[in-house]
């Protein structure tokens, strides 16, 4: 056998040279980084990963938990200050009730007395006791009213209409009281109606009669629910 040519690639087992490309050029993109020499480690653990997101959970749920707590005690500290709140209102209703009970009785002694006075009768002197204390007991009562404990929980345009009512009552039993003086200074008769002191009783008896028209049906709305006694507005 011959032995090969100078000129040959004796890298190549089939002796043929390139096309004048050099054997790197053949190559091209595929050429392969030289391997570093130690084996290569599996990807990053999974525990780290794992517990991260079972911390996340718990936070999540401590999270959960206390703003379901809160809502909870939320809801219940409402329903205890609504209730709170409805008997409170109860109570004053119950005492300002007890209020209209003793107006109701001033009313009945002075329309007797006004009876009496108007007819002449025989208890002038008792009569205009009974006007004076009754114009007493209305000032009580605004007194009364004024301080009543849970006022705030009322309607306050019934309060204003029984205020008025009751301011206007007490200068009406003080105009009837002077009238009954005046008919026991001169003589009781019939024309005693045209006394100036009468005559002064009208204003403030129509102002009060307007104030317990517009308390009584506020008033009736108040005390249905609870059982309280309601009134026309002629019976205040």
């Amino acid at each position: 056998m011959q032995p090969p040519s100078a000129g040959l690639d004796a890298t190549r087992v089939d002796g043929l040279v390139p096309s004048g490309d050099p054997p790197t050029a053949m190559l091209g993109d595929l050429r392969l980084t030289p391997a570093s020499g130690r084996p290569r480690r599996p990807g990053s653990p999974l525990v780290p990963v794992i517990v991260a997101a079972a911390l996340v959970a718990v936070v999540a749920g401590v999270v959960i938990f206390r703003a379901l707590s809160g809502s909870t005690a939320a809801g219940g500290t409402s329903g205890t200050t609504s209730a709170s709140s409805q008997d409170a209102r109860r109570q004053a209703a119950v005492r300002l009730s007890g209020l209209l009970a003793q107006s109701v009785t001033d009313r009945t002694a002075v329309t007797g007395a006004a009876e009496d006075v108007r007819g002449c009768g025989p208890s002038l002197h008792q009569d205009a006791g009974t006007f004076t204390r009754a114009a007493s007991s209305r000032q009580h009562l605004l007194s009364l009213l004024a301080s009543l404990p849970g006022r705030t929980l009322l309607p306050a345009a019934m309060l204003q209409d029984l205020t008025s009512a009751w301011q206007a009552s007490a200068q009406v039993d003080t105009d009837l009281a002077r009238w009954t003086q005046d008919n026991i200074a001169r003589g009781c008769h019939h024309s005693s109606r045209s006394d100036a002191s009468l005559r002064a009783s009208y204003v403030p008896e129509d102002r009060a009669t307007a104030g317990k028209r517009a308390f009584a049906p506020l008033w009736n709305q108040v005390a249905r629910p609870y059982g309280l006694t309601t009134y026309q507005w002629n019976h205040l």
